[in-house]
């Protein structure tokens, strides 16, 4: 009967979905095979997968970076289905892309049934989850070992299991919201400390105008300060944070290009007061030379070089990929105190808002939206091909204000889900544009807000047609 069944299948009997995870699943993994050894594009790639590698020694603790403070048991239990890879033989990197690809199917997969669940899944939500699963940028985020596949799994579950619980208040959805939660926790604790401020307010809201779910309100908020227990650390580090940003010093004056309060060797401050770096040597120091144009171009064609006999290697090199990064990259050695180093360096780089200047704050955040800025020079070769997406970037903004209009003019459908996403969202504009200071690391980061954006649009149940 099965056969049979194989023998009459066809293809037009799929649905679009069926393509979709098809397509999806199919070419992140065979990107992240073809990529290899080749961590250029985000160098923390490689620092995960030394964690990752050591993570079940005896002698591992957490306080690595990105994830210091975090349980280890739960690192653990998160990397598992990447270490029973490795048992299979399959690489430490490749493991740990296999289990990222992993995560953003679910995250996506759990996005798509709120959808269907609403009866969203529309052409206009189609056309959106397509472009945000296959944008260059999210699509390599979505394929490499870092950290955003973890955060896109927890946000979206975050907020799936919130808009479940507005109709169904049962164990499954509170034990999800819980591990999600924490997870997200464990992950990354300043995110995990937006959604807790936005978990806060939406208690208060919501338990004014809907008094008769008080119960239901009360075992949200135990859920989203449950993290709190297990790491006391958050506490101090949120009051510490604040203090830091209100006693905030803006330093641009002095030459701080991005005001962070620091002075790197490029920047105008650092050169002692404009004294070209000669430190009163009457010029005659060593001329030093350094590399402009982004550190991706550089590092690409050293990994290219240093791994010659991989597939990526061969097939950059047949298509003279590797001979354009060698004159891009020749093209970009400049003396170090040429002032090309600084220019350059201005357009790779963001300025941190303070606090206490709100104009500030809204000129960072709409910089940390819209960079890099098509049909202009960005600082780098690839900002300026991931320029080409801002059409996309300013559709999924589109989607996220039409969205947020419609729920607004029909108050009864402003639930928990809606709620938190839009807090999120203005909340994680505003601390990046507080701490954001590098384009390339701001553009990864801005990728979280897709996932509130398409919440937003999806969380409303499409109204019945009239008869």
């Amino acid at each position: 009967m099965r056969l049979e069944n194989l023998r009459n299948f066809k293809f037009s009997d799929l649905n679009f979905y069926h393509y979709f995870f098809t397509a999806y699943i199919g070419l992140h993994v065979t990107f992240s095979i073809l990529l290899g050894n080749i961590t250029a594009f985000a160098p923390d790639e490689g620092v995960y997968k030394s964690i990752f590698a050591r993570l079940y020694s005896a002698g591992f603790t957490s306080d690595v970076l990105g994830f210091s403070g975090s349980w280890e048991p739960w690192l653990r239990l998160l990397y598992l289905p990447a270490k029973l890879l490795t048992y299979l033989g399959i690489s430490d990197l490749l493991s740990v892309r296999f289990l990222a690809i992993a995560c953003s199917t679910l995250a996506t997969y759990l996005l798509i049934k709120m959808a269907r669940d609403n009866g969203r899944d529309d052409r206009v939500f189609k056309a959106a989850i397509i472009a945000i699963s296959f944008i260059p940028t999210v699509f390599l985020w979505s394929s490499i070992g870092l950290r955003e596949s973890f955060l896109y799994l927890e946000i979206s579950a975050i907020l799936y299991f919130l808009s479940r619980v507005k109709d169904e208040l049962d164990l499954r959805n509170l034990l999800g919201l819980a591990v999600s939660v924490y997870s997200l926790s464990m992950t990354k604790n300043y995110i995990f400390i937006l959604f807790l401020f936005a978990f806060v307010i939406t208690f208060l809201f919501f338990i004014f105008i809907k008094r008769k779910m008080f119960i239901t309100h009360i075992l949200i908020l135990g859920i989203a300060v449950m993290p709190l227990s297990f790491n006391p650390e958050l506490v101090p580090a949120i009051s510490s944070y604040f203090n830091g940003q209100i006693n905030k010093v803006d330093t641009i004056e002095l030459g701080d290009i991005n005001n962070d309060g620091r002075c790197d060797y490029f920047e105008p401050c650092a050169n002692n007061n404009g004294n070209n770096g000669n430190n009163g040597n009457n010029g005659k120091d060593p001329i030093e030379f350094v590399a402009t144009g982004g550190m991706t171009v550089h590092a690409l064609l050293d990994q290219l070089k240093g791994s010659q006999n991989t597939i990526v290697a061969r097939i950059a090199s047949a298509l003279g990929i590797t001979a354009k990064l060698e004159a891009i990259s020749k093209s970009a050695i400049v003396v170090k105190t040429d002032k090309s180093v600084v220019e350059n360096q201005k357009k790779l780089s963001l300025q941190q808002a303070g606090l206490t200047k709100p104009l500030q704050v809204l000129e960072s955040s709409a910089k940390f939206l819209l960079v890099p800025f098509i049909f202009i020079d960005n600082g780098s070769l690839f900002l300026n091909i991931q320029s080409i997406e801002t059409p996309i970037w300013l559709f999924m903004y589109g989607l996220f204000f039409v969205g947020l209009y419609q729920i607004i003019r029909r108050r009864r459908e402003f639930d928990y889900a809606v709620m938190m996403a839009t807090l999120f969202a203005f909340e994680f504009v505003a601390i990046s544009a507080l701490t954001e200071v590098n384009v390339g690391t701001a553009l990864r980061h801005r990728s979280l807000l897709l996932i509130p954006i398409m919440v937003i649009w999806v969380a409303r149940k499409k109204k019945p047609a009239p008869l």
